[in-house]
């Protein structure tokens, strides 16, 4: 039988749905030299049942799911301001977990974690500490314990799931496995793809010595400091604040370049229209909510579960709705297409595992076009402007490239 361990075409994402479904816990996800988790497989462990290949759409073909294009499309808000305010856009995912845990059940998303500053998803099943799961976290999460939990659990139990694309993917192969599926609700995000992990260590060092200190008391990635279009990276130790632009931020620049996102996500299905999800969520960026600086979400209902969690709040008075536009308009304004530039990630990706992170950056940008150079020295020295200056700018910008 074919291991996991054994090279393949297709990059290991390290979406957990192998470590979650291994009966005997042979399977982890281990980080590899350029700061990126992949499943291992502990051999002497491991009694050849297949259930990893199963569920792992390198080996196994997995069912496409349903087309973006075919869902029903909603745009909305946390009926709470607060909540939006907290959150990366509407808030929706908050509310979906809320009502979730009101209901009985449980909730598992994504938390940062500060005494190692990685990412891991948990298992929340009261309101006081659902607020951990609030806002995007951008680095690639452990979710094997998170997911091998909620799948014993779905037995007794209903479970709402926010993951990307490939880990909601895997958990659902995982979970028709183990029989569970109907009693999950599975919410993906729209995903970019993750960077490094060696670039955000590369990122903190900064900080910290901004800081004064080697550990921080709070960190959110999507800060709405002033305006939902011209968030910022928010660190917080002690009495002292670091505000990260996007134009200057080293995260932020390397993150939207694309070069160094994982291996995996350059060639990545999972994120494009085709969902194996209840709901995708995302932010309604484009020309429609331009105006708005508060943030509003996308939602696509892709299964009855999904249009039913959707129109139980719509009664409830925990969302408003918004008019929202035709699929084929909002998918417009995001990341959908794939990454085109193999080559230089190949080489820059091996350079980032013997020389680090500055020196993969600096090699890459050297091989860039000079369109691309020169968009990068526009976004930085506009940094110098103030922030509702600058968000007005990036409306702008997003209503052009509407229109195009």
């Amino acid at each position: 039988m074919q291991n996991i361990n054994l090279p393949n075409t297709t990059p290991c994402s390290g979406c957990g749905g192998c470590a979650a479904v291994c009966p005997r816990g042979a399977v982890s996800l281990v980080m590899d030299e350029a700061g990126f988790y992949r499943a291992k497989v502990r051999e002497e462990l491991c009694v050849d049942c297949g259930l990893c290949l199963k569920v792992c759409g390198r080996f196994t073909e997995q069912p496409a799911g349903v087309s973006l294009y075919d869902a029903e499309l909603y745009a909305l808000q946390s009926a709470e301001s607060a909540t939006v305010h907290r959150c990366s856009s509407g808030g929706i995912a908050h509310e979906l977990a809320l009502q979730t845990i009101e209901n009985g059940g449980i909730a598992a998303g994504a938390v940062y974690d500060l005494t190692d500053n990685t990412v891991r998803h948990v298992i929340v099943t009261d309101m006081q500490n659902l607020s951990k799961l609030d806002g995007s976290k951008y680095l690639q999460s452990r979710p094997e314990e998170a997911f091998r939990d909620v799948l014993r659990r779905a037995k007794t139990e209903h479970c709402a799931v926010f993951g990307t694309p490939c880990q909601i993917a895997a958990l659902s192969a995982a979970a028709e496995v183990r029989g569970v599926r109907d009693h999950l609700l599975l919410v993906e995000i729209f995903c970019h793809g993750v960077p490094s992990y060696l670039v955000w260590e590369e990122s903190l060092k900064k900080v910290k010595k901004k800081l004064g200190q080697d550990t921080f008391d709070d960190v959110q990635f999507r800060y709405k400091k002033d305006d939902w279009h011209s968030y910022c990276l928010k660190i917080s130790a002690g009495d002292k604040t670091h505000y990260g632009k996007r134009e200057t931020e080293l995260f932020w620049q390397v993150f939207f370049e694309n070069v160094l996102l994982g291996d995996a996500c350059q060639v990545c299905t999972a994120r494009k229209e085709q969902s194996r999800a209840d709901l995708r969520l995302g932010d309604y960026w484009g020309a429609r909510f331009q105006s708005r600086s508060d943030g509003v979400s996308a939602v696509f209902a892709c299964t009855d579960r999904g249009r039913a969690a959707v129109e139980t709040l719509l009664k409830q008075g925990k969302v408003v709705a918004l008019t929202a536009s035709d699929a084929a308009e909002m998918l417009a304004a995001q990341n959908m297409a794939g990454y085109h530039h193999q080559k230089l990630h190949a080489e820059a990706m091996e350079i980032l595992r013997t020389r680090g992170a500055r020196a993969a950056v600096a090699h890459y940008r050297a091989k860039q076009p000079a369109k691309q150079k020169l968009k990068r020295a526009l976004l930085t020295a506009s940094a110098i402007l103030p922030d509702p200056i600058r968000a007005k700018l990036r409306k702008a910008n997003s209503s052009r490239s509407l229109r195009k």
